[in-house]
């Protein structure tokens, strides 16, 4: 619980915190500044910083191995020397890692660099250093001005402790001058042998391309060492120069062994085009490769070959553990490809997901996400902030991004949608003489209806067949049907029935009958009265 503890508590912790830390496995710089805090205060049993002594640091037992320079400050360079050897030792002992070992010899030797100039002379002052110098603890304590350090290793000295010496460095100017040395030493033939580079550890990462081009690399052992991780970082373009070197040997290729010992970053230092050289078959026998530090154009063509390595089917989907061999390549995936993992049941997580190319994810639809995160779905939410789930959430309607039931926000509202009573555009062509035809054209909207102007309803454009057009029209943008208008009130008529005898009443006044083939037929008040005119007159004459 306390090794989680933010630095303020620990300030304001009592002191028997200390304990309790002293069992960490490891501390943060905010920890270990809180820690010397706590000491120079003098409310620890260690007392104020004046009384301290070599006791007081072993008292302190694993502390002193995060503590700053400003800490050994408090302390004569005696004291921190005989401090050193001890505990170099018991750290050796205890297996703690070379990184922490490097980092302690730094801060307790920054404590003691001189604040003057350094040495302008030109001979060594301090003691030529040999074999036994080197193999003291404490080196190279006794050598913290650069320029005596300079003038007191020897070429030859270089040459045949190369190993011991990069041990004990860390400092990157002291690791220059080893390689220099070490190019001293070799300048007659101009190339350093296989054997020496793959002792340089810490110290390669100071060299230069001019350097490299001396280094004989040749066999996966040289090339091996050379790509440890745990001597630090390469710069990509020394990475670069090391592994072209090693491809330049005929029969050198990126196999199995070559990639396991690059390792994805410093995979992604070479070019597109010596990636593809990359075979399946290495892919599918080679660890997996973290390549996420890799361009998009190069994550592409390490999905291509992946996919192709490790593909087992046809099928439209993917098993879950074809997935788990092609994830750590999933940065250069395509579309397709993503969409065919929706419907397989894989259950991506959220850091594989972020990963993808943006213009990948963009498209997915929301269901889509929902199958392809399966049980991490919920996770989703903690990324929300992230720029490629904010993108795609954009683009998503937020009442389907409220389906998914985490509360994602971020999506765009819905378009709201005006209902309007669509056109009735009826024109009826007369080709039969028997046909009657109507063409009704409204387009009305407002709360103002013109009356319909009505042509001759008893027009006659063939012996058998009758033409009446109505066409209404007002000045709103809201579509009505025909209306018509006589003496009594204007009512607008929809008609639904395809049945052919089907009448529909409109208004008072006013009928609206559907005949065959959907031709209406309207009839007023008017035109019924003459009807009934001419009928009663007719029999009038009859009964004449």
């Amino acid at each position: 619980m306390c090794c989680a503890v933010d630095g303020s508590f620990i300030v304001d912790s009592d002191p028997s915190i200390l304990e309790q830390l002293n069992v960490c496995t490891d501390l943060t710089t905010n920890q270990a500044d809180a820690v010397e805090t706590l000491l120079v205060s003098g409310r620890t049993q260690y007392g104020a910083p004046s009384t301290w002594n070599e006791n007081t640091l072993r008292g302190l037992g694993m502390l002193p191995l995060y503590l700053p320079s400003t800490f050994y400050g408090n302390f004569d360079r005696r004291t921190k020397r005989r401090f050193m050897r001890y505990f170099l030792r018991v750290l050796r002992r205890s297996g703690v890692s070379r990184r922490k070992r490097r980092s302690l010899k730094r801060q307790i030797r920054r404590s003691i660099r001189r604040r003057f100039k350094r040495s302008i002379e030109n001979e060594c002052t301090v003691g030529n250093i040999t074999q036994v110098t080197i193999n003291d603890e404490a080196f190279p304590f006794d050598y913290d001005d650069i320029t005596q350090f300079n003038c007191c290793l020897s070429a030859d000295t270089v040459k045949n402790n190369l190993a011991a010496i990069v041990e004990k460095l860390d400092d990157e100017e002291y690791l220059r001058i080893v390689l220099n040395k070490l190019n001293e030493a070799y300048a007659s033939s101009s190339t350093i042998p296989e054997d020496q580079v793959r002792l340089l550890g810490v110290a390669s990462r100071q060299a230069t391309t001019d350097d490299i081009n001396m280094w004989n690399i040749t066999q996966i052992d040289t090339l091996s060492a050379l790509m440890d991780s745990s001597d630090g970082e390469w710069n990509s373009s020394l990475a670069n120069a090391v592994i072209t070197k090693y491809l330049s040997e005929e029969g050198n290729t990126l196999g199995k062994d070559e990639l396991n010992a690059i390792g994805g970053v410093n995979l992604c230092f070479l070019d597109s085009s010596v990636l593809k050289s990359i075979t399946q078959e290495s892919i599918r026998d080679a660890d997996a490769l973290s390549v996420n530090t890799c361009t998009l154009e190069k994550k592409r063509v390490l999905f291509d070959t992946a996919r192709q390595a490790f593909a087992t089917n046809t099928r439209a989907t993917v098993s879950a553990s074809t997935y788990q061999l092609i994830e750590p390549y999933m940065g250069g995936s395509d579309l397709n490809f993503v969409q065919s993992l929706a419907t397989s049941d894989i259950n991506m997580d959220l850091a594989t997901f972020t990963n993808l190319d943006e213009n990948v994810v963009l498209p997915l639809t929301v269901n889509n996400v929902r199958g392809l995160l399966g049980n991490n779905l919920p996770d989703l939410k903690s990324y929300e902030n992230e720029t490629v789930v904010q993108n795609w959430a954009s683009r998503q309607l937020q009442t389907d991004l409220d389906t998914l039931n985490i509360d994602l926000r971020g999506g765009r509202a819905g378009s709201t949608n005006t209902t309007a009573s669509p056109a009735t555009s009826n024109p009826a062509a007369t080709t039969n003489p028997a046909t009657t035809s109507n063409s009704t054209s409204n387009a009305s909207s407002g709360a103002t209806t013109k009356p319909a102007a009505t042509t001759n309803p008893a027009a006659t454009t063939n012996p058998a067949a009758t033409s009446n057009a109505t066409s209404n029209s007002s000045s709103g943008a809201t579509t009505k049907p025909a209306a018509t208008t006589n003496s009594g009130t204007t009512k607008a008529t929809t008609p639904s029935s395809s049945n052919p005898a089907a009448t529909t009443a409109s208004g008072s006044g006013s009928t609206a009958t559907t005949g065959s083939g959907g031709v209406r037929i309207r009839a007023d008040a008017g035109f019924s009265f003459l009807a009934l005119l001419l009928l009663l007159l007719t029999s009038q004459h009859v009964l004449v």
